[in-house]
């Protein structure tokens, strides 16, 4: 008898569902108090035997527009939204509901019932039980059919940008914009793509797409690169320099101007030598004037950025800071740098740079005689040339303004 018993709620369970479509797919979107009672519970309800319902729970803030609740509906492949709120009716829940097509704009179905505060318990087995022949009603085999999201339709999707921008975030790899300043993929809807620009001279924005209808596009917001910029920064860490920056067309190439003094900086090596109420700084009666080329060789959206440069220099000295005249011993400097500067917020940069300092020596012996007291570095010939090398390399910590 027992056998016979659970051989008629299995035929009985069979036949309820029956005629539903397994293809269903429903978004819950719930709006109440713990979602984390209720929510298992009515999914338990929906993919029960009565129903056989699959669901995806929405992620969507409760101030969501409905076109917000249809795209996120067609991303996951649902052809149904189930909404329910619930509220508080004097000590007892007031759950309203709405059942409706993400492709469609009149409601299929809603209603509203007061209930006791659920017993969790059983809450899975009887808090959502008048969903149930409500529901059955919208799914069953004599309901109106419900139209299917497109899913897996391979429709055209055009990027805007200017011509020879460097577009990633397709599956096909990295494209690039053609004269027309239109680049045109085609994508299998819907689908979500996280495209990134590049494009020398423009900082391009990133932005995500969330693409679910054909002959969809998007316009990428491209800005042109300052083409000027003043540095400040410390050579060693010790004496100030001013310097400025011309990017022409806003391309890889820069050009540098900058005016290292050695007039006043700051000192704190031999501190033992001087009394304890010596100012920590020094004086040279020596300038340099610099004029040099860098390239970058990053895409103006990296945070950090990496160049090289070449830098000319003319060391311009005043004996007893009287006259002035050119340095006669090494003249001429010549120093090739790598740099890295991080952007801190538009146009706003910090950076390093370091490099060796090669001297053009025109007297070997008065060179050498005056580097010799120097015992902070390291002077050695360039083999075959009048060019001598200073180790440790030289360092320059600064700010860059781009305006």
């Amino acid at each position: 008898m027992k056998s016979m018993a659970w051989l008629v709620v299995l035929v009985l369970s069979s036949s309820l569902a029956w005629g539903v479509d397994p293809d269903h797919k429903m978004l819950v979107r719930y709006l109440g108090p713990a979602p984390e009672k209720y929510l298992p519970s009515l999914e338990a309800q929906l993919a029960g035997p009565r129903l056989g319902l699959k669901s995806v729970p929405s992620a969507l803030a409760p101030d969501a527009t409905p076109d917000d609740v249809a795209k996120e509906a067609r991303r996951f492949a649902c052809d149904m939204v189930l909404t329910i709120e619930i509220s508080d009716a004097s000590g007892r829940d007031k759950v309203a509901w709405t059942l409706f097509s993400p492709l469609e704009t009149d409601v299929r179905a809603k209603g509203s019932v007061e209930k006791a505060r659920p017993d969790w318990s059983a809450a899975s087995d009887l808090y959502w039980l008048f969903l149930g022949d409500l529901l059955a009603k919208e799914v069953g085999p004599t309901a109106r059919p419900w139209p299917q999201p497109p899913v897996s339709e391979k429709e055209t999707f055009v990027v805007k940008a200017r011509p020879g921008t460097l577009v990633s975030g397709f599956v096909e790899g990295p494209q690039v914009v053609g004269s027309s300043g239109e680049l045109t993929s085609i994508l299998e809807l819907p689908v979500s793509v996280y495209l990134q620009g590049h494009l020398v001279g423009w900082n391009t924005q990133a932005v995500r797409v969330f693409v679910d209808r054909p002959g969809q596009e998007v316009t990428l917001d491209q800005k042109a690169l300052p083409e000027w910029a003043v540095t400040v920064d410390l050579e060693n860490f010790a004496f100030p320099a001013l310097g400025g920056e011309w990017v022409p067309q806003g391309g890889r190439l820069m050009v540098r101007a900058r005016l290292d003094q050695y007039l006043g900086g700051l000192s704190f090596a031999g501190r033992k030598d001087v009394g304890d109420s010596a100012w920590p700084v020094q004086s040279l009666p020596l300038l340099t004037l610099q004029v040099g080329a860098a390239w970058d060789w990053s895409w103006p959206e990296d945070q950090v950025r990496f160049y090289t440069a070449l830098d000319l220099g003319l060391r311009v000295m005043f004996p007893q800071f009287k006259i002035l005249s050119v340095e006669p011993v090494a003249p001429v400097t010549l120093e090739p740098v790598v740099g890295w500067d991080y952007q801190w917020t538009a146009g706003q940069y910090l950076y390093l740079e370091m490099g060796p300092t090669l001297d053009w020596v025109t007297d070997q012996e008065a060179y050498l005689s005056s580097m010799g007291n120097n015992k902070s570095s390291l002077h050695f010939n360039v083999p075959g040339t009048p060019l001598y090398a200073a180790f440790p390399f030289q360092a320059k910590v600064g700010y860059r303004w781009a305006f």
